[in-house]
Parts: structure tokens; sequence; C-alpha cells
């Protein structure tokens, strides 16, 4: 099990900005053409597998308040009620993100069901009161802030039940205002003093983030054990709502925020739980993009007919070791250039990797950021092949295309395959977002989890 608090993979940002064969027994894909913007845009849509376990994932422009439109987020829809309880709200829009850990979703969302706080005893040996457990979570740009609560959560026909999730703030209420160290831990204010933390529907671009990750919770020893040096406070907590009375919480794994999957229990049937990953299907592009995509999200591997690993599908193992730098990575390398900091994460937009010979002078790029978008000359992509590795000697080779992002913005569409960028990052990281995932099935394993031997590992 963990034994450090876990990279989130999240990527977001503002729009035109670095925000950020099936496996499962066949499928089938429509597509529909509609004009709009200076591109005609497609409908393309992959309805395969079916079954209790599987629901539908659409990449759109994001939820009606958001009206700018998203680019490339995954998004699905999760019911959450009052545990025990038939008191419930179906929440659209929820970001789908294989980077990070735990359901969290705008209090405002589910301020109707009165969810029990999550609160944590006085603890003498810190010297810690009493009082509602509040987390701060940072992504890889920006973070939320928020206390947690208990709350079934239901998708598809799975139930996690009474679970803690975290209710992201955006009431702004003022009582509970992000702390100093959140903000830092975010990435600090931007050039023009706008916060990083997300704390409404279009900042986020979503109504919540469903985090799927490898990880059954979101932290693990650092944050049981309360001990944040040298890392940022996660856990806080605050014995009378109020932000200047709160302080550094330790919370048992078990308290903390948790990955739904994990507590999946069998409930149509099935003698297995569909709680050991995930699968997520979605359908190949035009090369121009898509105006909407659907695909789906199944729950387990190998726990049913629907959810088996498709023959000759490559598993890569990630590095297990938390006191490891390449804790949760593996390596690619393009060329002479290798990237030991890789991993696959439905949650960054696009293919994100320091390249220097591909042009980033994009017009949709802000020339305030460290990288941009890429945008290479003319209308032909640029092609690189990819060696995948694990420190098991597991590897696979796979083609990525890059197209000028300034013709893919220009239509209305707003799923990508061939969407990259970079960070401007100085250490060698490459996420292979969700540009990777159109056209395949990608496996997600859940460390710890029962027939999930040798994880934790993707496959596709």
């Amino acid at each position: 099990m963990p034994t450090a608090c876990a990279r989130p993979g999240l990527l977001l940002a503002a729009l035109w900005v670095l925000f950020v064969c099936v496996g499962c027994g066949g499928g089938s894909s429509s597509v529909t053409t509609y004009s709009g913007g200076l591109i005609p845009a497609t409908t393309v849509s992959l309805d395969m597998p079916t079954g209790a376990n599987t629901t539908e994932v659409i990449v759109d422009g994001g939820p009606a308040s958001f009206s700018f439109g998203a680019m490339n987020t995954p998004y699905v829809t999760v019911t959450v009620c009052a545990p025990n309880s038939s008191s419930c709200v179906t929440i659209d829009h929820v970001f789908l993100d294989t980077g990070s850990y735990g359901l969290r979703v705008l209090k405002s969302r589910v301020s109707s069901l009165s969810l029990p706080a999550l609160t944590l005893a006085a603890d003498a040996q810190r010297q810690t009161p009493a009082g509602t457990a509040v987390e701060c979570y940072p992504f890889v740009l920006g973070g939320v802030w928020g206390p947690l609560a208990r709350a079934d959560v239901h998708m598809a026909g799975e139930t996690a039940t009474a679970i803690p999730i975290q209710l992201i703030d955006d009431t702004g209420s003022g009582q509970l205002a992000v702390p100093a160290d959140c903000i830092a831990a975010a990435g600090g204010p931007s050039s023009s003093g706008q916060s990083p933390i997300f704390d409404s529907a279009a900042s986020l671009q979503a109504n919540g983030i469903l985090g799927i990750g490898m990880m059954g919770f979101d932290c693990g020893l650092t944050c049981s054990t309360g001990n944040y040096a040298g890392f940022h406070i996660q856990y806080y907590v605050c014995p009378d709502q109020v932000t200047a009375n709160c302080q550094a919480a330790a919370i048992a794994s078990d308290q903390q925020t948790q990955n739904p999957v994990v507590h999946f229990v069998p409930d149509d049937g099935n003698p297995q739980p569909d709680n050991n990953g995930t699968i997520i299907s979605l359908p190949a592009l035009p090369t121009l993009g898509a105006g909407v995509a659907r695909g789906r999200l199944v729950f387990g591997i190998g726990t049913r007919g629907n959810n088996q690993i498709a023959p000759g599908a490559t598993m890569l193992r990630v590095d297990a070791n938390p006191a490891s730098p390449a804790y949760l990575y593996f390596t690619t390398t393009i060329g002479t250039t290798s990237y030991p900091y890789s991993y696959i994460d439905s949650g960054s937009n696009a293919y994100f990797f320091n390249d220097a010979s591909i042009r980033q002078s994009c017009s949709s790029s802000a020339g305030g950021q460290s990288g941009g978008w890429y945008c290479p000359s003319g209308t032909v992509a640029v092609l690189r092949r990819a060696s995948l590795s694990d420190a098991f000697g597991n590897t696979a080779s796979v083609d990525i295309s890059i197209a000028n992002a300034d013709l893919l913005f220009s239509g209305s569409s707003s799923a990508f395959a061939n969407l990259g960028g970079s960070l401007g990052q100085t250490w060698q990281s490459f996420a292979w977002g969700l540009s990777f995932f159109f056209g395949r099935s990608v496996y997600t394993s859940i460390w710890g989890q029962a027939l999930s031997t040798n994880g934790p590992w993707n496959a596709f």
C-alpha cells in the first residue's frame, strides 16, 4: 500500500491555454457530422461494452455553466446520496481523472443533501482539537479546497456506501478561506493575481472530479502520521469552521478521500466485486477531432465477461516504491531523449512533453506561459515513435501524431487525438493524456485489490 502522498495527475487551466479494436469483447461506433465554426465537427460514439458495471464517458464542451468550451476533457455522471438513504442528487459533467484519487464535487451541488461532515477526534499527542476534516488537494496546475463528508456514491449499477468525499468549497462564505500554504501548493497566484484554487464550475470546467487512479485513497503515511515536513499540509482539522483556527491534522487512511471504485461490492449477482480497476474505451477520431466523443467507462478488470484484458494488450508496471523519485512512473523514449517520469492520465488533456524541435508559436497559447501548445508549421502533423518501458522488462512502441493546435481549435471540435504541448518543465516528464485514449481501451489497476496482481499497472 502507498506510504506517501501519491501524484495527482490533473492538468487544468483557462481556455486555449494548457489547462489540462476495443479490448472488452468488441464494440460499434457511429459518426455524425454537423457544421459550426470554421471547420465542420462530428459526433463520434462508441457504444460497447454494456452492462451493469459500465457507464458513458462524454468528451464535450463542458457543463452548461462553463460558457467558453472545454477541450479534451472527459466527463461522467455520478449520483451522490446521503448515507443509506434515498435522498440523492445526480451530477453531470464530473471530470474523469485516472491521475487522482477520490470523488470531489462542488459543495453547492449537494447542499440539499445535508451530508454528514467527517469529523476528527481530538488528538492529545499532536495537541489538535476535535473538528471537521478539511482538505487541500493540489494538482499539477491548480488545486481544490474544502471539507470532507460521508456519502453513498452510485455509478451504473455500482455503489460505494458512506465513503469520505471532498466538497469543493464554492460557497464564497469566507469562513473557510484557503490557507496560504494551500495556495502555494497549488502553484501560487498568477501574474495577474488570480487564485490557483478552483472554486466554481467555471474555474474547474466541471461540476466535480472523479479520481479513479491506482490508489484506494488520496494520501497515505504522510497524512496518517500528520508529518507534513517538506510537504504541503494536505489535511486540516477545523474546530469551528473558521480557517484561522484550522490546524494541520493526522488522518487515518480510511478517513482520507476515497477512490469509490475500491468500495464497490457485488450487488447484481456477479460473484466478484468490480473494485480492482477500470477501463476507459474511447472511439477513434477524425484528423480534425470531434465536437462530441462518447465512449465507455468499465468498472473492474477480469471480474466479468465484459472487462477481460484483451489478448495482446501491453501491460506497463509503474514504480511502486514511494521513496523513489520515479514513484508511479514508467519511462518513455523518443529518439535519444528519455522521459523517466511518464504516466498515463485521462486528467491531462493532451500529450505533454518537451520537444524543442516542434514549433510552439501558436496564437492559442498564452504569451505568459512557460510552455504552450505545439503548432507545427503548415497543416502536416508531426509524427513521433515512442518506446515505453518499465523496470520489469515490459515494452511497447506507440506512434503519436501532433497536429497544429491553431488548426484544431479553429473548428467546432472539443475532442482531439493529436493535441500536444509542453509545460516548459525542467524535469523530464511525458504525460500520456486524453489524446492517447482515443481509439483504444486503457486499463488502470488499483494497487492492493484482489485480482490486481503485480500492480499497480496500466495496460492498453
